[in-house]
């Protein structure tokens, strides 16, 4: 289905009915005879079988003479369709947008025509708007506003990216593992389960990366990331791409500067949503050793996210959705030699504000852990030649807290 068309469906299907556990809810009333009736539906296209004056009239009784309205939960958006009796014309509203469009055609199913036939042409500012209030509004709008969301999924990468893994680096002392241990490959695949408001929403992530690290510093890499996300909200699902590039440069031995670009794409036809982001993004990871090889990390981010016009033939939208986000953390690690050789627990806690486009959620807290198991090796080849690199398996655990979301998550890394 192309995006005018998904887009067009999904303004047209568009009202909370609040306390309802579906993402999408019907409400039909014929206020001239009386009947009313309701369906819901956890994906797009369910309900808009149901959206059609031929089931309204197989519901209820019902004429073209008859006043109707019909009132749509798309994501938590109130749109309305009504009819007003002995008229054929439907009147299009999102009254917290002040929007309202009337169209008049022979019938009304022709007046619907028209409606259809707007949105194509000439309601690319209307998609926007609406786009940025689901963003505000909805529990599980898949481009922003809660944290499997794109944006949120992007900005958790950078950071892990920026202080997560560059403060694990930074505990080693050992002047042969600030030289190189060669390029890195990283697969981090997590899993993280939340509640939204009384949305169920499950992220499988697979974030693959790949480091070109300098060869007088480990601490320095050019690094190339892949995140791969699949997301299901109460059997709805959604999938994001990205493409990141990021530079970790050492300033000194304890602080490590990050700056990083990245390119992400989400889209849903369950949720009918379809957007592009861009983002730039600064890291810093400050590094403070302690006695018996513990360590104190603090990790700061702040980053710049929006989305990008994107473009279907000669149709265009961008919902509007820019935020600033700062992202900080605290972590102290300390060894666990005597647990398990060459193994290290981390215990760290994640503060993530967004600042700019109003979102359904602007803040949330994780606590959580980490443990590893992180060894170097060095082959020597001959008198002047050596080979060195690292292998490192970790798991963790994390809780995240929120006024509205509450989950866990769990993540495995795997580095070689």
């Amino acid at each position: 289905m192309k995006l005018k068309n998904t887009i067009l469906i999904s303004l047209i299907c568009s009202m909370s009915l609040y306390g309802n556990s579906d993402i999408f809810n019907l409400n039909v009333d014929n206020t001239t005879q009386g009947g009313s009736y309701t369906e819901s539906s956890n994906s797009l296209e369910g309900i808009i079988d149901k959206v059609n004056l031929e089931t309204i009239s197989s519901n209820i009784s019902y004429n073209e003479s008859n006043a109707l309205s019909a009132n749509l939960d798309f994501r938590g958006l109130p749109v309305t369709l009504t009819f007003s009796e002995n008229s054929k014309s439907v009147v299009f509203a999102v009254p917290s947008l002040n929007i309202k469009e009337t169209f008049d055609g022979v019938n009304r199913d022709d007046s619907l025509d028209l409606l259809s036939d707007w949105f194509k042409v000439n309601g690319a500012e209307t998609v926007e708007k609406i786009m940025q209030k689901l963003a505000e509004v909805s529990p599980v709008d898949p481009i922003a506003g809660n944290p499997n969301s794109l944006m949120a999924t992007t900005v958790e990468s950078d950071f892990k990216s920026g202080f997560m893994n560059i403060a694990k680096k930074q505990k080693s002392t050992s002047k042969t593992e600030k030289a190189s241990a060669g390029n890195r490959m990283v697969f981090a695949p997590t899993f993280k389960s939340l509640d939204i408001d009384g949305k169920q929403s499950n992220s499988y992530t697979l974030p693959i990366s790949y480091s070109f690290v300098s060869e007088e510093d480990s601490l320095e890499s050019v690094n190339i990331s892949l995140p791969l996300s699949y997301i299901n909200v109460e059997g709805a699902t959604s999938y994001q791409l990205g493409l990141g590039l990021s530079y970790s440069k050492p300033i000194k031995p304890q602080w490590v500067l990050t700056p990083a670009m990245k390119y992400s794409m989400v889209g849903s036809a369950d949720l009918g949503s379809l957007a592009q982001m861009g983002s730039f993004s600064l890291s810093s990871s400050y590094s403070i050793p302690l006695e018996n090889s513990h360590t104190i990390s603090i990790g700061n981010m702040v980053g710049y996210y929006s989305t990008i016009k994107l473009y279907d033939g000669d149709y265009a939208y961008n919902p509007g959705i820019s935020n600033t986000v700062f992202r900080n953390a605290l972590m102290y690690s300390l060894p666990t030699e005597k647990l398990v050789k060459n193994s290290s627990l981390d215990l760290y806690v994640i503060d993530t504000q967004y600042t700019g486009s109003k979102l359904y959620l602007t803040s949330y807290d994780e606590l959580g852990f980490s443990f590893g198991y992180r060894k170097f090796n060095v082959n020597v080849l001959s008198d002047k030649s050596e080979y060195s690199y690292e292998r490192e398996l970790k798991m963790g655990l994390s809780y995240l807290t929120s006024s509205k979301a509450k989950g866990l998550k769990v993540n495995f890394g795997f580095v070689f």
